[in-house]
């Protein structure tokens, strides 16, 4: 018993000289430090203003704006950080797939808007909106077969025995391009526009009406305008005035 006192006496009294003696040498540490003489350190402004302009020096991150596209990237982010922790769980893979599963998304992104591009570019969509309805296209060479050789005569006829107005309407203006044509008031050309007809005749009377047909025959034409029977009439009148002011323009 009187072994195990000593025992503890001598731990614990050994343990205050310990102590004392670190504290001592601790003040005596704190005096020298204090009685020598410091100097004030002396910093050259301008190389720490050149390195802080070195943007190699600039350890600052770059705050993003906040817009569709980091909005669209966030959220892209969050819905696929959900899928993996429902398809993964806490599983943590390592750097490698990591850098593969964070891309993955964007390559999705991407291929996506591949395909859509390309569907869109095979379908073309774009055409059957901005181009003139099927039933209005005008193939030119035909246009200037009929001009130059066909019976016009003949196929106004039967447009109208077929009640197709709108094609005997073409048929009759591509027949008052021949006669103006033929009697000099154009000079007939497959390529050229109606307004540079408007344009090439002289006599005012015959440019007055053939504007008019001319405007007629847009409408109606390239308008998809259907016809029937009684306004076809009314617009057959202006054509065949229009055949009146050339047999009155030779006879004047």
């Amino acid at each position: 018993m009187i072994k195990v006192l000593l025992l503890f006496s001598f731990l614990f009294f050994g343990n205050l000289i310990a102590q004392d003696q670190a504290v001592a040498d601790s003040t005596e540490l704190i005096q020298n430090f204090s009685e020598e003489k410091l100097e004030k350190a002396d910093f050259d402004t301008e190389n720490i203003e050149n390195y802080k302009a070195d943007k190699a020096f600039d350890y600052l991150e770059k705050i993003e704006e906040d817009s569709w596209w980091t909005r669209l990237k966030r959220w892209v982010n969050l819905k696929w950080n959900a899928f993996l922790q429902w398809l993964f769980g806490d599983y943590q893979t390592n750097a490698f797939w990591n850098a593969v599963l964070t891309a993955l998304p964007y390559v999705l992104l991407i291929l996506v808007l591949g395909l859509i591009t390309w569907l869109f570019i095979r379908l073309n969509p774009g055409n059957a909106v901005m181009t003139e309805p099927i039933t209005g296209k005008v193939n030119l060479k035909k246009e200037e077969d009929i001009v130059k050789s066909a019976d016009i005569y003949s196929l106004i006829d039967e447009a109208i025995r077929n009640q197709n107005y709108r094609l005997a309407v073409r048929y009759l203006y591509l027949k008052s391009l021949r006669l103006l044509d033929q009697k000099e008031h154009i000079s007939y050309r497959f390529q050229k526009t109606n307004e540079d007809y408007i344009n090439e005749i002289k006599e005012n009377e015959i440019k007055n009406q053939f504007t008019k047909i001319t405007r007629l025959y847009d409408f109606i034409w390239y308008g998809d305008f259907e016809l029937s029977k009684e306004r076809f009439e009314k617009v057959n009148r202006e054509f065949t005035q229009m055949e009146n002011n050339l047999k009155t323009g030779d006879n004047g």
